[in-house]
């Protein structure tokens, strides 16, 4: 887990599924025929999320590290170079954040069966709660081992509101960042830069805290909620 305390320099924005529904019974054409209601997103994983959440979007993740460059070198990347695939989340919750802090902390005193926390009093991972806590964001970092593969879950706690009121025009920036044709990138990482201290590209930088907050804040925006994000990845 070293180098953990990178992870919260990085933002992804990761694309979220919307899940679609069937059609409706088979058979019926015409005024007669109705599309059945699409199904709520489910959680994919066995990592359970706090009572009372809500399933928002969940989508595939997939990204291919580099270990001699690793910047966010966090839970979910804890095997070195490689790609690594695995499940995301985005759920809603109206707990307080204070009250989500205390679940990180009950679950990472008491993991649930099959998982082990990370944690290392005095170095990069108390570093980098730190820096999270700067934008209103909390997280646990846990590993498990499934049929020999070790997998890295990262799921983290943030409201979209103080997010915003702490990164400021900086969002917004950072949302327009990826339909940027490479030519204009070089302007908008000076301006991340300059409001942030870091550029577009590593801002998004899949897997991170700060990254996978950034993701939710549009959809958990809207409903004055706070959310959970969980990454669960494994080296392929």
């Amino acid at each position: 887990m070293k180098r953990l305390s990178s992870v919260l320099i990085a933002c992804a924005v990761l694309a979220l599924a919307a899940c679609s529904g069937n059609a409706g019974s088979g058979g019926q054409t015409g005024a007669g025929a109705s599309a059945a209601p699409a199904a709520a997103p489910t959680n994919p994983t066995d990592f359970p999320l706090i009572a009372g959440a809500t399933v928002l979007a969940t989508k595939p993740f997939s990204q291919t590290v580099d270990a001699s460059q690793l910047k966010t070198g966090g839970a979910a990347f804890a095997q070195g170079s490689g790609t690594y695939a695995g499940e995301q989340v985005i759920a809603k919750t109206d707990k307080s954040l204070d009250d989500l802090a205390a679940w990180l902390a009950s679950r990472t005193a008491s993991p649930p069966p099959g998982y082990v926390a990370v944690t290392a009093s005095g170095t990069s991972v108390e570093r980098a709660h730190t820096i999270a806590k700067r934008y209103g964001i909390d997280f646990a970092a846990f590993t498990r081992d499934v049929g020999g593969k070790k997998h890295g879950v990262l799921l983290i706690a943030m409201d979209p509101a103080d997010l915003d009121a702490k990164l400021g025009p900086a969002i917004g920036w950072i949302q327009k960042y990826p339909s940027l044709p490479a030519m204009l990138r070089g302007p908008a990482d000076d301006k991340l830069k300059q409001l942030v201290g870091m550029t577009g590209t590593e801002l998004l930088d899949p897997g991170s805290p700060l990254g996978a907050a950034l993701a939710a804040y549009a959809d958990v925006k809207v409903t004055n909620s706070r959310a959970l994000v969980l990454v669960d990845a494994s080296k392929q």
